[in-house]
């Protein structure tokens, strides 16, 4: 767990500087590079989604290898059940609703195929978790999995979802469309955003640019990245390895975001700068209580 210390300090870094540079360059860079109809940017937001929900969904399979365990008493196993059923299902949601909706493709194809497209790749995703970490002899790795979605539920709901309904960005595309709509800095909030959106026949969709949902979401994989070798410490081996893979994907995410007219650079800094902060400050709690994790491989 030491060794995430310094990656995660990293992306953290990374963020605050794209927060920084955003409070000065978010509308150039928009007007720049930023089209509501890019091709790339499009597949980008519908995709990338389902990879970082993947870490949930690998939750998802290591509850259900718990609920298996004859080790637990029969009412803890039923707990471990009904979480994984939650992880998978809340996964497939979120994850699904992007493909053809608002942010995605949207009118392409009817909603449902999304969600099967996402319950296919997350199911398989959630059967990957099951043989990573259904031979786990950490007796508390289910207070493991619960740090883990803590960080995730709280960076999401309080932080992602309460910032959104305090500031009411636009996005871009809408001020693009729009020259109605002010441009507003990410630390200013829009208290007039009902009637900009009555004026111009929009919806609250386009009043929820900052912070970034997308980003924040892809930075689950990080989480998981960050926790799962605490519940098979084989996997330590790699983790350098896979927190690259994890943060180039929400580089690629935050790029697409802000290439798509859907979200400006602080946005999105501030998506990852949520997650990735909640994760660090779990991980130095995690570091400290010696319980969580038996003697590591090395």
């Amino acid at each position: 767990m030491k060794k995430m210390r310094i990656p995660l300090l990293i992306v953290l870094g990374i963020a605050i500087l794209g927060i920084i540079l955003g409070s000065f360059l978010d509308l150039q860079i928009s007007q720049a590079i930023a089209s509501p109809t890019n091709g790339l940017a499009l597949t980008i937001s519908a995709v990338c989604p389902t990879i970082g929900f993947g870490g949930l969904a690998l939750i998802a399979g290591a509850w259900a290898g718990l609920g298996l365990k004859k080790d637990y008493p029969v009412w803890a196993r039923v707990l471990f059940w009904i979480a994984g059923a939650a992880c998978l299902g809340a996964s497939i949601k979120y994850a699904g609703g992007e493909y053809f909706g608002v942010n995605g493709f949207a009118g392409s194809a009817p909603e449902i195929v999304g969600y099967l497209i996402a319950g296919v790749v997350l199911c398989g995703a959630a059967v990957g978790g099951y043989f990573l970490f259904k031979d786990t002899t950490n007796d508390k790795a289910w207070i493991v999995l619960l740090i883990a979605m803590a960080v995730m539920g709280l960076a999401l709901l309080p932080g992602v979802s309460g910032l959104k309904a305090i500031f009411h960005r636009p996005r871009f595309r809408a001020i693009s469309a729009h020259p109605e709509i002010p441009f507003f800095n990410w630390y200013q909030p829009n208290g007039d955003y009902q009637a900009q959106m009555t004026a111009a026949g929009l919806d609250s969709e386009e009043f929820k640019s900052f912070p970034s949902g997308h980003t924040c979401e892809t930075s689950i994989l990080l989480v998981t990245v960050v926790f799962m070798p605490l519940i098979n410490p084989k996997l330590a081996k790699r983790q350098t390895l896979f927190f690259c893979l994890a943060a180039g994907a929400i580089v690629l995410v935050g790029f697409g975001r802000i290439l798509a007219a859907a979200h400006f650079l602080s946005d999105v800094s501030m998506g990852a700068f949520l997650m990735v902060l909640l994760a660090f400050i779990a991980n130095e709690v995690v570091i400290r209580l010696p319980i969580l994790h038996p003697a590591e491989e090395e």
